[in-house]
């Protein structure tokens, strides 16, 4: 059996189409400053036709966001060449954000097969925007999965968020839980405890599977501490089981998440909380394709810390590609 693919560390990002520009880049402005760290790796003989920003609006920070937005869109008009669109959407309604996108990309020409060639930089995404963003373009648009990069951050010891606002089921994951069977919840664990504990709190499930990135990621030895020291309130539960997970690749978060199902899916109900890495995010993506049954909740933080500001850009990675089989309509 081949190892799995490793998430490849870049300092250029080539071309995907070998005749000529790429189709379209999707990225997402932020007040983080790894939101910047992708065009600037565009190499010598890249080039796109199209580049499209999100403006997730109702963030802490927005001098910091429009400041950022500005220095992307300066750096992405170097290689674009047929038009930027920027897409302003509030965080807490993703579907206008995807029924922009569908708009603008009704203006646009793409390549046709084997195009079109898609990067994705899912660094400043919301993890909500990301999962809504995955399902649009392949279950809406049957696209394959797009190349995917992803700028890491250095990592405090302290909360990346405070509060909580709201708490909701994500559109296109609400799942089809069984009145007869008790709640599984599986919540994957990052700098958010208030987040997770919330839902938590609101859900008393039967079980709970707590999922933390270990190993960590190289040159972070300190992740794994943080982390739990961040979420030590839930850790420290009777009914609380810790699981290892891991950080950067997909298809690996997947096959954790399966294996979790298949011991689990005749007793309970499983329901999942995405608060860990944005890579792990895509994971829940290509397992819940496969189990639309499995509910996914999201909650909103009441403010984002200043920990944000301080968090330098780590390396950037493409993650492993992924081939995904025919999206299989989710049955009324």
């Amino acid at each position: 059996m081949n190892p799995a693919p490793e998430p490849a560390v870049i300092t250029t990002l080539p071309r995907l189409n070998p005749k000529g520009p790429d189709d379209l880049f999707i990225c997402s402005a932020s007040f983080e400053e790894r939101s910047l760290a992708s065009p600037v790796l565009m190499g010598p003989q890249f080039i796109e036709k199209y580049a499209i920003i999100f403006n997730v609006e109702g963030q802490d920070y927005q001098k910091q966001v429009a400041k950022n937005m500005f220095r992307l869109q300066t750096e992405l008009r170097k290689k674009t060449t047929e038009g930027i669109f920027v897409i302003s959407c509030t965080r807490e309604n993703p579907v206008d954000g995807i029924q922009q996108i569908a708009a603008v990309l009704k203006q646009c020409k793409l390549s046709p097969e084997p195009g079109p060639y898609v990067t994705v930089d899912i660094s400043s995404f919301t993890k909500i925007y990301l999962l809504e963003l995955l399902h649009y373009l392949d279950a809406g648009l049957h696209w394959p999965m797009p190349r995917l990069l992803h700028t890491t951050q250095k990592y405090l010891p302290t909360r990346l968020t405070r509060g909580i606002e709201q708490i909701t089921t994500i559109p296109h994951f609400y799942g089809h839980p069984s009145m007869e069977r008790q709640n599984l919840l599986v919540l994957l664990l990052g700098f958010e405890p208030d987040r997770a504990l919330s839902i938590w709190k609101q859900h008393n499930p039967a079980r709970t599977v707590a999922l933390i990135t270990n190993p960590p990621r190289r040159g972070s030895p300190d992740y794994l501490k943080y982390a739990r020291q961040n979420n030590e309130e839930l850790l420290a539960k009777e009914s609380v089981e810790v699981r290892d997970i891991p950080a950067d690749d997909p298809a690996g978060v997947r096959d954790v998440l399966e294996a979790l199902y298949a011991e689990t899916k005749d007793d309970y109900n499983m329901v999942l909380g995405p608060f860990g890495t944005k890579p792990q995010v895509v994971g829940v993506y290509l397992f819940h394709r496969e189990h639309p049954a499995v509910q996914v909740i999201y909650s909103f933080p009441a403010t984002y810390t200043r920990s944000y500001l301080q968090r330098q850009p780590g390396e950037t990675m493409l993650l492993p590609p992924v081939d995904l089989p025919p999206h299989r309509p989710v049955k009324p």
